[in-house]
């Protein structure tokens, strides 16, 4: 199982120098509530696409293989700043679903933000910056209601 994860690693960071990205992110995602689903990372360049769920770069990643509440991604991307959000879908039908008032039914969690309320955080309050070839770890805190 671990030379699975470092063959997939090399071989993300080999895409990542032959296409010209130049910046590899670690994200660590954690407080996983089960393995049903998948997990939708949606990384975002500005306020204005966040509000409007218009990411720039999308991906989905299957949850059927997580043993525990943790997991690490690999992301490869150009330097810039950025803010990172994470969908627990858990029915694997690619949106967060609601109850009847309007309180999400899944988990969800941001870039190096603790979420307080039931709120959408703003572009700003977690955002970060990808400068250079330094690899960068993001860590996102799943919260379900």
């Amino acid at each position: 199982m671990h030379f699975f994860r470092y063959i997939t690693a090399l071989i993300l960071l080999l895409l990542c120098y032959l296409t010209g990205f130049t910046q590899t992110i670690e994200v660590i995602v954690s407080n996983i509530r089960s393995n049903k689903g998948q997990l939708c990372v949606g990384l975002f360049e500005s306020e204005e696409g966040f509000k409007k769920e218009r990411p720039c770069w999308e991906k989905s990643y299957s949850k059927f293989q997580i043993e525990q509440e943790k997991v690490v991604l690999t992301i490869c991307i150009p330097p810039g700043t950025y803010s990172l959000s994470v969908l627990d879908d858990e029915n694997g039908d690619g949106k967060m679903n609601y109850n009847m008032i309007g309180v999400p039914r899944e988990g969800f969690g941001f870039s190096g933000y603790e979420h307080k309320g039931i709120r959408k955080p703003q572009f700003k309050q977690f955002q970060f910056k990808v400068e250079g070839v330094e690899k960068v770890i993001i860590e996102v805190v799943m919260k379900y209601f």
